[in-house]
C-alpha cells in the first residue's frame, strides 16, 4: 500500500516538476513571431499581438492571450479586420497523446469585427479564402510526399463564450452602415454529433434603424463539420426606424436539418405611419442539401390591420401559399396563393425575380369582388327623376350624378405613382362577378403590365348589362405630369339598368354602342378636366329620353301661337327614339358636338353645342321637327322648333326658343302676325288702326321675332 502511495506521490511530484519546468523554461511569448509569421504566410495580413501570452492553470492548463489585432489592407476606414482584448483557451495534455484535442472553455472578451465594401466593390475579406485554399493544398501535397498516413483528430470544446463583442459592416456603394453592439454568445459545449445549447443576444442599428434580438437553440454539428442540425429554435426581436416600429417579433422552429421539413411559427406586431398591424402565421420550411433552395409549404399568414390609410377602419387579411426561393437565381415562385380580405377572396400564382428592378409575374382569379365595399362613399343625386329632362346631359355624355359646380371641389393634387418606375410587372386578372359603382360586371378579364415606368392594360373585356366592353389603356409616369391614353368600345349595353345602378338615374334608355379614344396629361381631377382630349362616339338605338316630352313641348308651342293656354302635361314625360347619335370632341376643358341627331316616330331632333368640363355648365341648342301626322301636331308638321338646354349637369334647363321658332319658320311668322293683328282688332276695334297702336304692335312683333 505504501508503494502505491509513493508511486502516486511520485507522479504528482513529476507533474508539478513538469509544470514548473514548463513555466520556468518555456515562455509562451516566444511563440509570437512564429504565430505572426504563419498568419502572414497564410493570409498575407499582419497579426499584431500587443498583449502578453501567459500560461493559465485553472480550471485546466491553457493559455491567455492579451490584446490582439488582425490588420486590414491599406485603404479601408479602420486598421483592423478583427481585434479582441482578451482570449482564454485551455487544453488537456494527456488526451493529446491519443490524437484527441480536448479544449476547455474558449472565452473571447471585447472582440470587434469590421467589414467594409468600397465603392469599387472590393472588400477587406478579399484574398483570405484564396490564400487559405492554397495553403491547404500545399499541406496536402507535403503529406503525400512524405508518405505519412494522416490520423483524424477528435476535437471537443467544453464551451464557447463571446462576451461584449461588436461588429460593423459598411457598404460604401449602397451607403449602408450596420453596427452590432453588446453581442453575447454562449455554446455549452462544442463536440460533433452531440446536442448542445446555444444562446445569443445582440443590439445594433442599420443606418437609422435600431434593433435588439435574443434567442436560443440546440445545435448538433456533423462529424465532418459541414452540416449542422438545430432544434427548439426560439428568437425574439424589436425594431424602430423613424415612424416604423416593430414592438415584438417572434420566430420558432421545432427542428432544422438540410433537406427535411421543419415546422415554423412566427408573429410580429407594430405600426407604420397611420397603420397598426398584428401578423402571425405558420408554415413548413425546408432548405435543400445544396443550401440553394428554400421551400415553404402550407404557409398561412393572418394579418389584423387598423389605420387611416385603409379603405376600412379594420381589415382581416389571410394569405395561404406554397412557395420556393432559389437563392442563386434570386427567384421566388408562388405555386399557389389564396387571399381572403374580409370575405373578398382571390387565388392564383406568381413569381418574383430580385434584380435591380424587381420583376413580377402573376395570374389571379376571383368568383366575386365588390369594389364598392372597399371604396369611400360618394355623393349621388338620389332623385334624378325630378329633373326636367336629361336630353341635353345625355347628348353631351354628361354624368347627371355629379355634384353641381357650385358645390364640387376639384383636387389639384397628383397621385404619387413613382413606384411604377421601380418595378417590372406582367399579369392577368379574371373575375366572374365584379361590382363597381353599383354596376354589375361579369366575366372580367384584364391583361396588364408595367415596364420602364409605363403601366398598361393591354386588354380589358367584360360583359355589361346585356352587352360587352373591350378596351386598353396606358399611363406613362416618366414626365413631370403623367400622361395617359384610353381606348374602349361598349357594344349593345342596356343603358337604363346601367344608369340606374351607377347613378340612380333612369332618364335614358336604349341599346348603347360607344367608342372612346381619349388622352391627356395629369391624373388629378383638375388636370383631367382641363387637359383631357379626344373623342367619344355615341350611338343609342331603340331608346327613350325620360323627363321631357318633345311632342308636348311642340303642342304647347302650337297653343301659344294661337294665343291659347298650355295643353298641360297629362302625357308621360318621355320621348321615344329609334336612334340617337353624336360625336363628342373633348379639348381645352370643353366637350362639344355639332352632329347630335335623334330620330323618333314623331319627331326628328338635331343639335349642337358644348359643355364645360371645368364648371359643368351646358349650352346646347336642339332643333325639333315633327315628321309624322296625328296627335294634334298636323298643323306644325315640318316646322323646326328650337329648344335651348342650359343649366348644369346636375340641373339642366329646357326652354322653347320662341324667337328662333318664328325666325326659322316664315309661315309661322306670317300666321303669328295675322293672329296678333286680329287680336288687336278684337281688343281695340276701329282704334286698332290708330298709328300709335300700330307702332306699339310693330315693336311687339319685332321684339318677338328678332
Amino acid at each position: 500500500m505504501k508503494k502505491i502511495l509513493y508511486i502516486l506521490l511520485g507522479l504528482i511530484l513529476l507533474v508539478v516538476i513538469g509544470i514548473g519546468a514548463l513555466v520556468t523554461f518555456v515562455n509562451p511569448n516566444q511563440f509570437k513571431p512564429m504565430l505572426t509569421e504563419q498568419v502572414k504566410k497564410m493570409t498575407g495580413r499582419d497579426l499584431v499581438i500587443n498583449g502578453d501570452i501567459s500560461w493559465r492553470f485553472f480550471p485546466t492548463l491553457g493559455l491567455s492571450v492579451g490584446e490582439t489585432e488582425f490588420r486590414n489592407p491599406v485603404g479601408f476606414a479602420e486598421p483592423n479586420l478583427i481585434q479582441f482584448k482578451q482570449a482564454d483557451l485551455s487544453v488537456s495534455v494527456l488526451p493529446l497523446l491519443s490524437q484527441h484535442l480536448d479544449i476547455g472553455e474558449m472565452r473571447l472578451d471585447g472582440a470587434h469585427v469590421f467589414v467594409q465594401t468600397l465603392n469599387n466593390g472590393a472588400t477587406n475579406l478579399d484574398g483570405l479564402t484564396a490564400k487559405t485554399a492554397v495553403d491547404e493544398k500545399t499541406t496536402a501535397g507535403n503529406t503525400v510526399t512524405h508518405g505519412e498516413k494522416s490520423t483524424p483528430w477528435n476535437v471537443s470544446v467544453a464551451g464557447i463564450k463571446l462576451v461584449n463583442a461588436s461588429a460593423e459592416l459598411r457598404n460604401d456603394k449602397t451607403k449602408m452602415v450596420a453596427q452590432l453592439d453588446h453581442v453575447n454568445f454562449t455554446l455549452d459545449s462544442f463536440q460533433p454529433q452531440t446536442w448542445t445549447k446555444a444562446t445569443f443576444d445582440v443590439q445594433g442599428k442599420v443606418n437609422a434603424l435600431t434593433f435588439s434580438a435574443k434567442g436560443s437553440t440546440e445545435i448538433n454539428l456533423a462529424a465532418n463539420y459541414k452540416n449542422v442540425r438545430l432544434k427548439a429554435l426560439s428568437a425574439t426581436m424589436n425594431m424602430v426606424d423613424g415612424n416604423t416600429e416593430i414592438k415584438n417579433a417572434q420566430l420558432g422552429l421545432d427542428q432544422f436539418n438540410l433537406g427535411q421539413w421543419s415546422n415554423m411559427t412566427f408573429s410580429v406586431n407594430g405600426k407604420v405611419p397611420n397603420l397598426h398591424f398584428d401578423t402571425h402565421g405558420t408554415a413548413k420550411v425546408k432548405l435543400s442539401t445544396d443550401h440553394n433552395v428554400i421551400s415553404l409549404q402550407g404557409l398561412k399568414v393572418t394579418n389584423d390591420l387598423e389605420g387611416k390609410t385603409l379603405p376600412r377602419p379594420t381589415i382581416n387579411l389571410v394569405v395561404d401559399a406554397d412557395a420556393t426561393y432559389d437563392i442563386s437565381q434570386k427567384l421566388a415562385l408562388v405555386s399557389q396563393v389564396s387571399i381572403n380580405a374580409d370575405g373578398t377572396k382571390a387565388s392564383g400564382s406568381g413569381s418574383y425575380l430580385a434584380t435591380a428592378i424587381p420583376d413580377v409575374r402573376f395570374a389571379l382569379s376571383s368568383d366575386n369582388i365588390n369594389l364598392d365595399s372597399w371604396l369611400p362613399a360618394t355623393n349621388t343625386v338620389t332623385n334624378a327623376n325630378n329633373s326636367t329632362s336629361a336630353a341635353g346631359a345625355a347628348a353631351m355624355n354628361a354624368p347627371a350624378v355629379t355634384e353641381p359646380a357650385s358645390t364640387s371641389k376639384s383636387s389639384p393634387a397628383e397621385p404619387d405613382l413613382s413606384a411604377l418606375k421601380n418595378i417590372n410587372l406582367a399579369g392577368m386578372i379574371a373575375i366572374k362577378q365584379l361590382t363597381v359603382d353599383h354596376a354589375n360586371v361579369t366575366n372580367v378579364k384584364v391583361v396588364t403590365s408595367i415596364k420602364h415606368g409605363v403601366a398598361t392594360i393591354n386588354r380589358f373585356e367584360a360583359n355589361l348589362y346585356g352587352g360587352k366592353v373591350t378596351g386598353n389603356a396606358s399611363i406613362d409616369v416618366n414626365s413631370a405630369l403623367p400622361s395617359y391614353r384610353l381606348k374602349n368600345t361598349i357594344s349593345n349595353v342596356d343603358l337604363l339598368p346601367l344608369l340606374k345602378a351607377v347613378a340612380n338615374n333612369n332618364l335614358l334608355a336604349g341599346k348603347a354602342n360607344i367608342t372612346t379614344d381619349l388622352s391627356g396629361q395629369g391624373l388629378s381631377d383638375t388636370n383631367i378636366r382641363h387637359n383631357i382630349a379626344g373623342s367619344i362616339r355615341i350611338n343609342v338605338s331603340d331608346g327613350a329620353v325620360y323627363g321631357v316630352n318633345i311632342p308636348d313641348l311642340l303642342r304647347n308651342a302650337k297653343a301659344k301661337l294661337k294665343g291659347q293656354a298650355d295643353t298641360g302635361n297629362d302625357t308621360a314625360k318621355k320621348t321615344d327614339f329609334s336612334a340617337l347619335t353624336t360625336t363628342l370632341t373633348l379639348h381645352n376643358g370643353m366637350a362639344s358636338t355639332d352632329n347630335f341627331n335623334l330620330a323618333s316616330p314623331l319627331v326628328a331632333i338635331t343639335g349642337e353645342g358644348n359643355t364645360s368640363l371645368v364648371n359643368e355648365s351646358i349650352d346646347l341648342m336642339i332643333n325639333s321637327k315633327i315628321v309624322a301626322s296625328g296627335k294634334g301636331l298636323d298643323e306644325i308638321k315640318g316646322i323646326a322648333v328650337p329648344i335651348h338646354v342650359t343649366g348644369t349637369w346636375n340641373k339642366p334647363k329646357y326652354n322653347l326658343n320662341i324667337k328662333d321658332l318664328f325666325k326659322n319658320n316664315a309661315v309661322l311668322e306670317s300666321k303669328a302676325k295675322k293672329e296678333i293683328n286680329r287680336g288687336l282688332e278684337k281688343l281695340f276695334g276701329d282704334k286698332a288702326k290708330d298709328e300709335n297702336i300700330k307702332n306699339a304692335a310693330d315693336k311687339l312683333l319685332k321684339g318677338l321675332f328678332n
